[in-house]
């Protein structure tokens, strides 16, 4: 049975054998275990796009590392496409100081090209307008002003380089 846990919402019981969680409710379960060993009810732990640095990210990883010098006997996963892999196997290896080793699993894929569009080019490509009275269109009109966003910014770089 699955579950989910989210700031201030849990869907999840003594039943639940999956629960997903955020990384700050991670790191809040693990802070609210006191005394006892922070990943004693715990089997495994994924960790998805760990490329993705933040406050959080980089805490959590901080606390995992310390619980694996600890001797904790849950499974770590730590999954991204574009993390640096021999830096996070050093990283997790002086932790275990040879009691483990830190396994990789690479799976080979491929990229796709990405082509950036934004939404004021294809407004003004399509010469696309509201009708004043639609359901779209807004009831209380903006002040006008001009656009002053990345998007714009793009835009007229573009231009002045072609």
């Amino acid at each position: 049975r699955c579950g989910y846990r989210i700031r201030g919402e849990s869907r999840a019981s003594a039943r639940t054998a999956v629960t997903f969680v955020t990384t700050g409710v991670l790191l809040r379960l693990l802070e609210e275990d006191g005394d006892e060993a922070p990943l004693a009810q715990i089997t495994h732990i994924v960790v998805d796009e760990v490329h993705e640095r933040s406050i959080d990210t980089d805490l959590l990883l901080l606390v995992l590392r310390a619980a694996l010098q600890g001797g904790t006997t849950t499974k770590l996963v730590l999954m991204s496409a574009t993390v640096e892999v021999a830096q996070l196997v050093q990283y997790f290896a002086s932790a275990l100081g040879g009691r483990s080793t830190v396994g990789v699993c690479d799976v080979p894929g491929r990229t796709f090209p990405v082509d950036v569009h934004y939404l004021e080019e294809a407004v003004a490509h399509t010469q696309y307008a509201c009708e004043p009275n639609g359901p779209w269109a807004r009831q209380t009109p903006l002040p006008f002003e001009a656009s002053t966003g990345i998007a714009a910014a793009a835009a007229a770089a573009a231009n002045e380089a072609a």
